[in-house]
């Protein structure tokens, strides 16, 4: 479990997003297609949905995940808890915006009382907000600065039990050359697309590897694989679920 204190970005950053394809194959961030609609919070609804070719839809949205320290079993357990919760219209909306999410360095519980609130982490280090509308977030947030800094050294490998018996699911992960922001977006990306596309039950044990680099062609045969342009501007493989 790594201390994120200290590690925001300077004022006036935007906060860090990913963005991927209906697909699983990652297109660069901003591409998510307009749609949704967001009440007086900045929540939203299930109305003027568009589809991946960005037709209809008055905005963008984006889920926001608040973290006080980078606790994996936070993370794993919480993205899968709340992507299993959102109603069919939620989960249509935010994968229609290519599962669009943004990390921000806080502590969860100075916002347990907002409405946005979905899921918090066991631990209470990270916490889940969201579908909300990109261009207006809920307000105890907006002040928050983007989670950056150099990725923490990390465990080779990490079990964490899930509510159901059997096997668990793997999911390898690529590490080299990551910052903690980055690690955050291809793994978060590859649990919500996994569970949104019915590749992971939300309650099944997770296993999660981490290695510097994947080999292309084990991930031919994998459920999900997830694939993003690396600093050189080639595409990479950054994560798959063995």
């Amino acid at each position: 479990m790594a201390d994120l204190e200290g590690t925001a970005g300077p004022a006036g950053v935007a906060g860090l997003e990913g963005t991927v394809g209906p697909d699983g194959a990652a297109g660069p961030a901003g591409t998510g297609a307009p749609c949704g609609t967001a009440g007086p919070d900045g929540v939203v609804g299930p109305a003027g949905t568009a589809g991946p070719d960005g037709t209809a839809g008055p905005g963008q949205v984006t889920v926001m995940v608040v973290m006080r320290r980078l606790d994996l079993g936070d993370l794993i357990h919480g993205a899968l808890e709340f992507t299993g919760g959102l109603s069919p219209e939620e989960a249509d909306v935010w994968y229609r915006n290519w599962t669009r999410t943004r990390f921000l360095l806080g502590n969860p519980h100075n916002l347990l009382g907002s409405p946005a609130v979905r899921t918090v982490g066991p631990g209470g280090h990270l916490a889940w907000l969201g579908p909300v509308d990109v261009a207006r977030p809920p307000g105890p947030i907006r002040l928050l600065k983007p989670v950056t800094g150099r990725l923490p050294e990390l465990p080779p490998s990490v079990h964490l039990p899930g509510e159901r018996r059997g096997a668990p699911c793997e999911i390898r992960i690529a590490c080299r050359g990551l910052t903690t922001a980055g690690y955050l977006i291809h793994l978060h990306h590859t649990l919500a697309e996994a569970v949104l596309l019915g590749k992971i039950d939300p309650r099944t044990p997770v296993r999660l590897v981490h290695v510097p680099d994947l080999d292309d062609e084990s991930a031919l045969a994998s459920a999900y694989a997830r694939v993003h342009y690396g600093a050189d501007g080639a595409l990479r493989l950054y994560t798959f679920l063995a």
